[in-house]
C-alpha cells in the first residue's frame, strides 16, 4: 500500500486520478472499519452473555459438576456461613494437605466471597488431587450459575476451563504407556 501511495506521489500531476490525500483518506477508513464477520461475532458473544440466566433450584442452592481425570464431583452452593462439607465429612478432615484446601477456596478467593457460601458436595473416583480439581471445576461453575456477573473473575483465572488431561493408555509391547522392557544384547 505505501509503495501505491509512492507511485501516486510521482504522477500526482496526472489528469482523472483523484488528490492524494483523498487516497489516503479512503485507505485510512477501509482500515478503521470493522469487518462484518466480527460484528456477527460480538453480537453473538453479546447475545450469549444475555442469554446467561440466575439458576438456582427450588431449595435456594445452585449447583455445578466438576470433572478432572477419573474424579466426578457434584457441588452444591448457598448463602450461608462458610461450612464446607465433602462426602459427609468437614472438608478440613477429608483433606489433610493444606495446598489441597487452599485449591478448593481459590474460586471463593477470587470472586472475595470467601466465607459467604455453605458447600455441601460428593466426590467419587479417582485420587485425591483428581477430586480436588473436580470440586474447584464444580464451586466455580455453581459461583457462575448462582450470579453470572462472577464468571469474567472465574474465566480470567481459569477455573472455569475442564483440565482435560488424563491417563495415557498403555501401549502393546510396552511396559506402561511410553517406557520399553528393558533391551537385552544376548
Amino acid at each position: 500500500m505505501i509503495d501505491s501511495l509512492i507511485l501516486l506521489k510521482d504522477v500526482s500531476g496526472v489528469k482523472g486520478l483523484p488528490p492524494l490525500t483523498e487516497i489516503e483518506d479512503k485507505a485510512i477508513a477501509r482500515l478503521n472499519e470493522a469487518s462484518p464477520r466480527v460484528e456477527v461475532e460480538r453480537k453473538k458473544q453479546e447475545e450469549a452473555a444475555k442469554a446467561r440466566v440466575r439458576l438456582v433450584d427450588e431449595k435456594g442452592r445452585a449447583y455445578g459438576t466438576g470433572r478432572r481425570k477419573c474424579s466426578i464431583a457434584r457441588v452444591w452452593i448457598k448463602p450461608g456461613d462458610g461450612k464446607f462439607i465433602v462426602n459427609e465429612k468437614q472438608f478440613d478432615t477429608y483433606f489433610p494437605i493444606l495446598d489441597h484446601r487452599a485449591e478448593l477456596l481459590r474460586p471463593f478467593t477470587v470472586t472475595k466471597t470467601l466465607g459467604l457460601w455453605d458447600v455441601n458436595c460428593t466426590a467419587q473416583g479417582g485420587g485425591v488431587s483428581g477430586q480436588v480439581g473436580a470440586i474447584r471445576l464444580g464451586i466455580s461453575r455453581a459461583l457462575q450459575n448462582w450470579e453470572p456477573g462472577l464468571r469474567p473473575f472465574l474465566k480470567a483465572a481459569g477455573y472455569l476451563t475442564r483440565d482435560p488431561r488424563v491417563v495415557e493408555r498403555k501401549k502393546p509391547g510396552k511396559a506402561k504407556a511410553r517406557k520399553s522392557f528393558q533391551w537385552v544384547k544376548r
